[in-house]
């Protein structure tokens, strides 16, 4: 416990008023370090060095802006579903194109199904080595 002009403070009450590390705001917003670092730019934070601090009220606010209504959020997923499946439709295309033409190339008359003699299967060797 801390004393701050003679009232006694909790833990909490001195971890809401001092900076937070990654690990903090992470264990605050329940979200994985990795997924805070690639966000880092976008949320408010102060560069000491090489180290980022956070401070609650700035992390509450921008948490406040970032509220938006489910119709909003609806809309977006749509949108972004029709273009997914549109590039995803694309890249598929693009693939059963690679794989037909390939299929092409190896299946010519120097590279088919080779000659079989015999009950032991081997193979006959028909001048193409």
């Amino acid at each position: 416990m801390a004393k701050e002009d003679g009232k006694v403070m909790s833990v909490n009450q001195i971890f809401d008023k001092s900076y937070w590390d990654i690990l903090d705001l992470s264990h605050y917003l329940k979200v994985k370090v990795k997924t805070l670092y690639a966000m880092i730019y976008n949320i408010p934070h102060y560069r000491i060095g090489k180290l980022i601090r956070f401070k609650k009220e700035e992390i509450d606010a921008w948490l406040e802006s970032k509220r938006g209504n489910d119709h909003d959020v609806k809309i977006q997923q749509r949108k972004k579903r029709g273009v997914s499946e549109s590039a995803n439709s694309h890249i598929n295309r693009l693939i059963r194109k690679t794989i037909d033409q390939t299929k092409q190339e190896d299946y010519n008359l120097d590279h088919g199904k080779p000659d079989l003699k015999g009950s032991k299967r081997e193979e006959v060797n028909n001048g193409n080595f």
